[in-house]
Order: structure tokens, then sequence, then C-alpha cells
């Protein structure tokens, strides 16, 4: 490939001939501003991390886990003088380019890539995964980065306000896109066709962007259909990028992408850009021929050679069909393989087979279900060998937030050991089917024994004594996992039905599907709002962010739940009311034992039930930095502290927050038409 537009050549005009001849039509023909490439040759790229160039493929990610890679046009773009050099707008452009997803499932892919314009080619601080070899958690959304991107993404990630695992969105110097859409094209009657960005299949995009009447248009279609761009975008807004692409005196054109825990591979088969103007059209023929040589793409027959087998002998013809059915029976066990050393190297071997597994549960039939959820099914087993009494959740194969309730369960709760935790005893991967094997609890879920309808059922009540041995396991397993394990473990879903009960009715948390970890001394990095209606701090509806003190806040709830048998929302004189307004309520007409559950009777120790409703009041105040941490509940708890002498029920205000309600009820996860109550010191 040559450089013509950006060299100030001094050569005799028979050389400049000869060298304008050698442009050939799979190289970059450069004029002033643009370039094309019908095929990669490795010529006027700047590539780092994964990205190389594989007989005419521009490959931006090789398979990898967590591995980005980065391809740029060598030479700057001047975007401040390309129409009036005195000008401080930036020039319309235009760009259009072929890629192809390689995930390692039909349906199932890694992050996706990118189309960048950049003030810089140095991406080496930016991480891999969800930020998709662009920004860090630092960086992301700083107006300095001067960086537009066209993200094509395949995985939904909340924390940057995605729509869905399959859209195209519009990034200015951020992840979080100004505009997105769901991936596909309209047809010249209106009619939206929605495309598969992980479909194994060459597709074209277009990006334009009009100076004059400042607006960004982006456009996508399959290209095996070799019909012109369709006349309506899919994308299609108003913003002045002059900003971004007008502030510095140079700009970069790339590609950027990046994997997760899938391995996947991002191809760019052709290229062309064009400053003030519009980009060529790619060589139809050429591109296409590049498409058949992706691994993992099925390529077209040749008539001539089906012909010919036709006409072979019977004999040959079955020699030839077994050799392609054993050779294609090899490949995908050997890819099958390769993707369970994957998940082995990754998450540790698998600890059961699926056969085990089978045996255990009977073929999985419902007389041993034990319950379901959104993330899939839990059954009750009995392994072949050990005679181990067992629970295994079989998570839902096309539930995306089962896979992260799945993978959350292996990196964490596999590396925990506490007596009052569900201990993780294994997993295993069978095809589609995700597994999870754990202990069997005999006695059930702690909110069924608070919250049975049959309040006469004897077998199902709990005395004090079993109330406050419970609420101090929870707490000691809470205090594990924010203090004494190698990494700061929030659960994220403190609740009375992810509490269970073994078979001497010890308290053991369990559930660890929404749970995030990270360094001591380090920030939570969750962003986004996950929980139960009723047990979410104050701060995580407005703010989305989960820490330690917003599981303290759901175990205060837990606790006076515990002693009152009465839900995190509960109704008075026909209004919904949180619990701890109610205790509260109780408190100041003197006497907050009047708030426990009836069905104690008499016993219980006053002095203790006192302490768990107060307590759980401290627990639930409106300001995170005014809940005690674990160490400081566990010392109240075991009577090695007294709670503070200002705590009394004139102190705490009732605050509605009713509009908090009204705000992001619509992002909880369970969320019953009811208020939440904010606890507030009096100032």
């Amino acid at each position: 490939m040559h450089h013509l537009s950006f060299l100030h050549l001094q050569c005799p005009l028979p050389i400049l001939v000869l060298l304008l001849l050698s442009v050939s039509g799979t190289g970059a023909a450069i004029g002033d501003g643009q370039f094309i490439y019908d095929g990669f040759f490795g010529n006027d790229l700047t590539m780092d991390g994964e990205a190389s160039v594989i007989d005419g493929l521009l490959r931006l990610t090789s398979g990898q886990a967590q591995f980005k890679g980065h391809a740029f046009y060598t030479y700057p773009l001047n975007f401040t003088s390309a129409v009036v050099p005195s000008s401080s707008s930036a020039p319309s452009f235009s760009t259009t380019f072929v890629f192809v997803i390689i995930g390692p499932y039909q349906d199932l892919s890694s992050h996706g890539l990118a189309f960048v314009l950049s003030s810089t080619k140095d991406f080496s601080s930016a991480l891999p995964g969800q930020f998709m070899g662009l920004l860090n958690s630092n960086n992301n959304g700083n107006p300095s980065n001067r960086l537009l991107a066209i993200e094509l993404d395949t995985i939904l990630n909340t924390e940057f306000s995605d729509i869905d695992g399959n859209h195209i969105g519009i990034d200015v110097n951020s992840l979080v896109s100004m505009a997105s859409r769901t991936a596909g094209y309209y047809t010249t009657d209106g009619e939206f066709h929605p495309l598969s960005l992980v479909s194994r299949k060459p597709m074209q995009v277009w990006v334009e962007y009009d100076s004059k009447h400042t607006r960004v248009n982006v456009t996508i279609a399959p290209y095996y259909l070799r019909s012109p761009k369709p006349k309506r975008p899919l994308l299609s807004v108003a913003y002045n990028l002059s900003s971004v692409l007008a502030a510095t005196s140079t700009m970069y054109a790339g590609f950027s992408s990046a994997n997760g825990i899938l391995n996947c591979k991002h191809y760019i088969i052709g290229w062309s850009f064009k400053l003030d103007g519009e980009a060529a059209q790619l060589d139809y023929k050429t591109i296409l021929g590049l498409a058949q040589k992706i691994e993992g793409r099925p390529s077209n027959y040749n008539y001539k050679t089906i012909l010919c087998i036709v006409l072979l002998p019977t004999v040959t013809v079955a020699v030839v069909v077994c050799a392609l059915l054993v050779k294609v029976h090899m490949k995908r066990r050997l890819q099958a393989r390769k993707t369970e050393l994957e998940w082995e190297r990754e998450y540790g071997p698998p600890s059961f087979t699926h056969k085990d597994l089978l045996v255990a549960t009977s073929g999985f039939k419902d007389e041993v279900l034990l319950g379901r959820g959104g993330f899939g099914s839990v059954y009750k087993g009995v392994l072949p060998v050990s005679k181990q009494a067992v629970a295994i959740k079989r998570v839902s194969p096309g539930s995306k937030q089962g896979m992260k309730e799945f993978l959350a369960e292996i990196v964490i709760l596999g590396h925990l050991g506490h007596r009052n935790l569900v201990q993780l005893l294994g997993y295993c991967r069978h095809k589609q089917q995700l597994l999870l094997v754990y202990d069997y609890m005999p006695n059930g879920s702690l909110d069924c024994y608070l919250h049975n309808q049959d309040h006469s059922a004897t077998n199902n009540r709990l005395c004090w004594a079993q109330r406050f041995r419970i609420i101090e396991g929870v707490a000691s397993g809470l205090f594990y996992l924010h203090e004494h394990w190698e990494q700061v473990v929030i659960h994220r879903d403190i609740k009375t039905s992810n509490v269970l009960l073994d078979g001497e009715m010890n308290a053991r948390l369990g559930d660890f599907g929404l749970a995030r970890s990270h360094a001591h001394g380090a920030d939570a990095h969750t962003t986004h709002m996950a929980g139960t209606w009723g047990y979410i701090a104050p701060e995580v509806a407005r703010l989305g962010k989960a820490t330690k003190a917003t599981d303290v806040f759901a175990f205060g709830v837990l606790m006076m739940e515990v002693a009152c048998a009465r839900r995190p929302i509960i109704r008075a004189d026909g209004e919904p009311v949180a619990l701890a307004d109610w205790v509260l309520a109780a408190w100041r007409r003197g006497s907050i034992t009047d708030a426990i559950d009836p069905r104690l009777g008499d016993d219980y120790v006053e002095e203790e039930i006192e302490l768990v409703l107060k307590l759980g009041l401290l627990c639930c105040h409106p300001s995170p930095n005014a809940r005690p941490r674990m160490r400081l509940v566990m010392q109240y708890l075991q009577r090695d502290a007294a709670l503070p002498t200002d705590l009394q029920p004139d102190t705490l205000l009732m605050i509605s927050v009713e509009p908090l309600l009204q705000d992001e009820m619509q992002h909880a996860m369970s969320c019953p038409t009811t208020a939440i109550t904010d606890l507030s010191r009096g100032r």
C-alpha cells in the first residue's frame, strides 16, 4: 500500500506514474484525506495487542480471554483544515467497513468491536472485556478523551446502560452511548429487519457525519445481499462533533475490540474512508472471497465440485462422505474440548458429570423440584456413590442473567468457606446446560418459617432462642464476607428467602448470583441497581452503587423481620409502611416489644429482643456512614459493646421516600407496589 497524499514527493513524472500503477485493488488507494482497503496486507496500519493481518484479513482478536486489539490507519487525519483552515468546525466525513464476529456459540459471543476516531493511537491503559479496549473505569466519560466510537456491542452491560446484548451505539468520550438501537436495517418499504451481530455472517456498516446539519448517521445491512446502502439509517442523531474532532490538530481512524471470559474472534474484511465526501465503494467480489477464508464460517459450495462428486462412483461418494463426517465430528470434538479446557483454566475442573447429576435427580423429575426462579430451577438429589444429599441449581440455557449468576457463584462462592455460608460443592457444564451443586439444607428457608400462612402449625414455629442464633449466624457469615476473606464480598441480596437452615437449624447465607467482590481498601464497582425491594438501601435506589453499608441495611431489615415475623413492607390502615417505620412507631408508643411476633408469647428474652429491634433500626439508618460495620454489629449481639446511649425514638425521624420509589421502581429486580422508608437522625 502506498501513501501519496500525506507525503511531499519530489520525483520525476515516470516514477510517479509507476507508483500510481502499483496501487492494487486490495491495497489502500490514497487520496486527499481518503483511503480504501479491499483486504489488508499489513502496510499502512498501526496494530497492537491481539490485532494482526492474516491472508488479507484484519483480525482484531484471536480468541484469547481478557485480551484486546487495535488497528489504526498509520497516518493522522486533519479534521481542522479539511474544509476551511481557519474554521473551528469539524468537516464532514464518511466511512464504511465490512466485519465478521466469530463467537464460541452460534448465538453467544464475547464483547464486540468499535470503529474509532481518536486523538491518540495509544490505548495501553484501556481495559478489555466490557470496556472494549477503549477506556477504563477512571477515564470513562472524561471530555479530555476526544474519542468518537461506533460500538457494535454483543453483551448487555447494565453499568453502561446498554439497551440489550445486540445493539449499535454512538459513543462520545464515554461507553454510555448517547444513542443506541438494536442491530437491524430498514427495507425500502420501511419494514425493520433485525440482525444478529454474532451470526458469523459478513455485514457492512456506514458511518456518516454531516457538518452542515451536525448530524451523525449509522447504517448496517447484511453484506451478502449485494444491495445498495439502505436509504433509512438505523441511527440518526443531531450532534456537533467539533468539540471532539476539531479540538486537536490531528485524529486517527481505526478499530478496537476486546474479549471477556469467552473466546471470540473479530474480523474487518474491507474498509473505506473519506474526509468531506462519500467513502468509495468496496469491491464486492474481493470482499466476499476473503470472507470465505474466515475459520468458523460455512463456505459456499463449489458447484463444479458438487457435479463431479455426483458423477463419481457410489463407492467413492460413500468414502468421501464418511471422511467428511469424521472430519466434522473430530473438529467439533476438538472445539468442544478446547472450550472445556478454557473453562477449566478459568474456573477449575468440573466436579460432577452430567450423568451423575441425572441419576441423582432421577432425570430432574418434578417430584424432586425444590423451586423455580428467573435463572432456572433447583432440585434435590442424592449422589449415586457417596449418597450425599445435595441441591442442584440448573441454569436456563437461554438466560443471560443466569449465565452471569452462574459465573458469580463459581468465582465467589466456590472459594469461600464458612460455617454460616451455603457450601458450593462444584459445578458441571454439559453442552448448553449449566449446573451448580450445593449442600442440601433439609429445613428449607427462613422465609417459610417466618411467613407460613398456617400460624397454628407447631412444626413451623421458631422459638426465640432459635431466632437469635439464626441472627447471630447470618451476622457471622456477613462479617466473614466483609472483613475476613482475602477480598471484600458484597452480597447485594440479603433476605430471609436466601437464608437456609441446616439439620440443626443453623443459618446458612446462600444465593451469591448477585454478589460482587473487590480488594480490601478499594471501592466497589457495582453501578446498577440490584436486590429485592424492601431490603434496598436508599443510596442504592439513588446511585445504583452497592457497598458493605448497603448489605448492613438489608441485614437490619432482616433482623426486624425475624423478630416481628412481618414482611419488610407491611400494610397499616390500608397504606404501605416500611417495617422499620412500624417498629419505630411501637417504640415511640412506649414499648418496642409490642412489635414482636405474637406467636412467641412470653418465650423470649426481653433484653435480647430489644437489642435486635433497636440494632435493626440503627442498621437501617439512611446515612451509610451512620450504620455500624459488621464487626461492631457482632460485638453488639455478643454483648461486647453497648448500643449508643443517644439511640432514642425521639432522635429518629420517619421520612417517606415515595418520590424515590417512583423514580427507581422500574430498575429494581423485585419491586412490589409499595414504598420504602428512610430513618434519619435529627440534626
